[in-house]
C-alpha cells in the first residue's frame, strides 16, 4: 500500500492502518506499506497556500521504488 500525507505519521496511530484493515476485510493482502511527506492544501494549510510543495521529492520517489523493489524480490529463501 502506498499513501502520502501532509502530516508525519504518528507511531501509536498510523494513519495507514484503518486503509489497510478495509483492505484486509475486502480479501486484500496487504504485504506492507510505504508512505511520505506530499503536497497538503487540507484545510488548516490552505490559507499559507499549502505545506510541503516540493514533495514527494526525488527521495521520496527513490524510497518508493526501493520499497516495491522489496515486495517484488519477496522475503528470499530461508535456511
Amino acid at each position: 500500500m502506498f499513501a502520502t500525507s501532509g502530516l508525519p505519521e504518528f507511531p501509536p496511530m498510523p494513519f495507514a492502518r484503518p486503509l489497510s484493515r478495509l483492505l484486509a476485510r475486502k480479501g486484500f493482502e496487504v504485504a506492507g506499506s510505504f508512505s511520505c511527506r506530499a503536497f497538503d492544501t487540507w484545510a488548516p494549510f490552505r490559507p499559507v497556500g499549502g505545506i510541503n510543495k516540493q514533495r514527494p521529492d526525488d527521495a521520496d520517489l527513490a524510497a518508493a521504488h526501493a520499497f516495491a523493489a522489496r515486495l517484488l524480490d519477496g522475503p528470499g529463501p530461508t535456511a
